[in-house]
């Protein structure tokens, strides 16, 4: 179980990262984009920090090697959803989005891990 400190490291170095990237997103274009750099980069940077501090680089590969599977699942997800949720509506555009995800995510999975 995690302990007390990790849970608030991990809850306020991920606010402070945000932050940054937050920052480091008002100076760019397109404005759009702006998201991208606030969250998932600075999310994902506190948790491998944090898991190298308390579980070692062991752990903090195995989460980085999610983290390279899950970032090109989630954008087909993007990809496929869009026009997904204008054909078949919201409940099964997402889910056809979601099976997909899923399938690429496995597939990219499986590659990292051979």
């Amino acid at each position: 179980m995690k302990s007390l400190l990790e849970i608030f490291l991990k809850a306020f170095v991920g606010g402070l990262l945000v932050v940054a990237f937050a920052l480091l997103a008002e100076t760019i274009e397109p404005k759009r984009l702006a998201g991208v750099f606030a969250a998932a980069p600075s999310v994902a940077l506190a948790g491998l920090i944090l898991t190298v501090v308390f579980k070692g680089n062991h752990e903090a590969m195995d989460a980085a090697r999610g983290m390279l599977a899950g970032a090109p699942a989630f954008t087909v997800f993007c990809l496929v959803d869009a026009p997904a949720l204008g054909r078949l509506g919201a409940k099964c555009g997402s889910a056809v989005a979601l099976l997909v995800w899923g399938a690429v995510a496995a597939a990219v999975a499986f590659a990292v891990a051979t």
